[in-house]
């Protein structure tokens, strides 16, 4: 304790305030199953009269230090991903902010409604691995808790022109899950698909009690794993299975992918499965239980 109040006083005096501006956020570790090597922040600061905007700045010091890393590994082609999610689990946000020469990362962001914002920051600082920190920036929310979009247990998202079908909404603690994803639009294996940051889609679980974070990338499922009528067939063995990843941007992608995730907790967990129909960015929402 005495370590945390030596360093924030020095990031006192490394970003100092003037009246009515905020702190410097301390962020908690939230990579579910993960082990935290550095200590992460963020700044977030109100830009013109909409009390929706916000200037934000975060960044990662080693344990000990008041200095800002400078050095990240690439992933997914960013060095940094920030998930935003409202608390009442339906808002999204998938963005990237730019890295400066002085280990800050920096973005401008508008979120769409008031409320209370959970603000994942996701990156690899250099020999570290991936470090996951979780933020609460509160923009104008209720003062009581609100209830969380978690009653749509379906196996089935329909998002734009897309039909989003997984082949589970059940998942095991006790070892890796495999799901199924299959896309359809207008009734038909979607055609139209593309890899986005040089994934076919982003996976992002949180887990509804503790709000611990899982971040997968599903892997291309060859098309006879489906019937003619473009349903999920049943799975057989992994050998039994074609599989491909880091498809180039311009790719047509297959709409049907597996998805490797190991969840350590049980409980109720919110998905949300990004993906790129055409070129549009869509978010296909799903809830689901592990035991």
């Amino acid at each position: 304790m005495k370590r945390r109040t030596f360093w924030m006083a020095a990031l006192s005096l490394a970003f100092p305030l003037v009246a009515g501006a905020a702190a410097p956020l301390l962020g908690r570790f939230a990579l579910q199953g993960g082990t935290p090597h550095v200590e992460g922040y963020l700044l977030a600061t109100q830009t013109g009269s909409n009390s929706l905007n916000r200037h934000l700045d975060t960044w990662m010091t080693r344990n000990g230090s008041a200095t800002a890393i400078r050095s990240y590994q690439i992933d997914m082609t960013k060095y940094l991903h920030m998930i935003a999610i409202s608390d009442d689990f339906r808002v999204f946000l998938h963005v990237h902010p730019i890295l400066g020469h002085d280990g800050h990362f920096l973005l401008d962001q508008s979120f769409p409604s008031p409320g209370l914002y959970h603000i994942y920051v996701d990156a690899h600082p250099e020999r570290f691995g991936q470090q996951v920190f979780r933020f609460e920036v509160n923009l104008g929310g209720p003062a009581s808790p609100v209830a969380r979009d978690l009653g749509e247990t379906r196996p089935a998202s329909e998002v734009g022109p897309y039909t989003v079908r997984i082949s589970s909404n059940s998942l095991s603690t006790k070892n890796e899950s495999r799901i199924v994803v299959h896309i359809l639009k207008n009734g038909k294996p979607a055609t139209d698909l593309h890899p986005y940051l040089g994934a076919l889609a982003h996976a992002v679980f949180i887990n509804a009690e503790d709000l611990s974070y899982v971040h997968a990338h599903p892997m291309q499922l060859s098309a006879s794993n489906t019937d003619a009528n473009g349903k999920m067939a049943m799975m057989t063995s992994p050998e039994n299975m074609t599989m491909r990843t880091s498809l180039p941007p311009s790719a047509i992608s297959s709409p049907n992918m597996l998805l490797h995730v190991a969840l350590r907790e049980p409980g109720t967990y919110k998905l949300w499965l990004q993906f790129r129909g055409g070129s549009n960015l869509y978010v296909a929402p799903f809830v689901l239980s592990a035991r």
